[in-house]
């Protein structure tokens, strides 16, 4: 599920935001419950989408090999948050899903400790840093509308 990335590296990653890393980490070490609040719309927004069709859409990217950046499956709450470049536009609302940029915030369980939370970070196994916003629409609209087009094989960035 997971591969080098996750964990102290993509904690580390993640961290990074717009008031330094130390805070972040020593929040998630201080969590009881390995729960971190993350601002978003700095280095990365995120799209969340309902569970079942956010793991088709994660296959699809997969097997188109699009760029996948890391992303969190809520377990508890039933949904998957891709990570996607600031200010990706909210395209989102359109097809049912929520877009989360700037002045919001992601409740991100610790990639250090996944035993600590009913949340995971799926991490991809390539050099993206997050997931290409154009290919993960495509990847949407092809599982939450019926008769889409299959997503094309990736061979240069969109």
């Amino acid at each position: 599920m997971c591969d080098e990335f996750c964990g102290p590296a993509l904690a580390a990653w993640l961290a990074r935001g717009a008031d330094g890393t130390r805070r972040r980490l020593d929040e998630w070490a201080r969590a009881r419950n390995g729960v971190a609040l993350l601002p978003v719309g700095h280095r990365w927004d995120a799209v969340r989408i309902p569970e079942r069709p956010g793991h088709q859409v994660l296959a699809r990217l997969r097997d188109s090999a699009a760029p996948v950046g890391p992303a969190m499956w809520d377990r508890r709450c039933g949904f998957l948050y891709f990570l996607v470049p600031p200010r990706a536009g909210d395209v989102w609302s359109p097809l049912g899903l929520r877009f989360l940029t700037r002045g919001g915030w992601l409740a991100a369980a610790d990639p250090r400790q996944p035993a600590r939370h009913p949340a995971l970070w799926l991490c991809s196994g390539g050099d993206a840093e997050l997931t290409g916003p154009a290919y993960l629409y495509l990847a949407c609209l092809e599982v939450l509308t019926a008769g889409a087009r299959p997503l094309p094989r990736v061979s240069a960035p969109l």
